[in-house]
């Protein structure tokens, strides 16, 4: 089995991983469940984990049909993947991607420390507007539409259905 790229694989099952000991032993060690409940206070992060787990065995899946399929191809034309530029694989990082990653990273660190020292709202509008312009959004319309949609959705969520409050 020989695999170009194995980060895929092992990223695929230390997630796995990761996501059993949180389902398992760290959730219910950490949060404590109450009998008056109607919706207990472990569903959203037992509902992040469980996706968590879920996209990590389809990475895992992905890797191992991409080793299948890199077997396959090996054993027909082994003069291909001799050569790494073949694949047309970017080795380094562009200035632009350090950058905004670095943004995003600036804007992240602001928005919690809004979320701390402001209000949340501002923070989470503070955060949507500032990642929709650091990816490069630039039709206005679509900025402020997607920013309402989302803190609106999460009112919803957050305040009619599960009835809590933030803030």
């Amino acid at each position: 089995m020989n695999v170009n790229n194995k980060s895929d694989f092992i990223t695929s099952i230390i997630l796995i991983f990761t996501g059993i000991i949180f389902y398992f032993i760290i959730i219910p060690q950490e949060i404590v469940l109450e009998d008056e409940a109607i919706i207990g206070p472990d569903l959203l992060p037992n509902i992040c984990i469980i996706l968590i787990t879920f996209l990590s065995v389809l990475l895992f899946l992905k890797s191992i049909n991409k080793e299948i399929q890199n077997e396959n191809n090996d054993e027909e034309n082994s003069t291909i993947y001799d050569n790494p530029m073949m694949l047309n694989v970017k080795s380094d990082f562009s200035i632009i991607e350090v950058k905004r990653v670095f943004l995003l990273s600036l804007s992240i660190l602001i928005s919690i420390l809004l979320f701390i020292y402001v209000d949340v709202l501002i923070s989470s509008i503070f955060l949507i507007l500032s990642c929709c312009v650091v990816c490069g959004l630039k039709k206005i319309w679509i900025i402020i539409s997607l920013s309402a949609g989302l803190i609106l959705l999460a009112y919803f969520l957050l305040y009619q259905v599960l009835g809590t409050a933030v803030g």
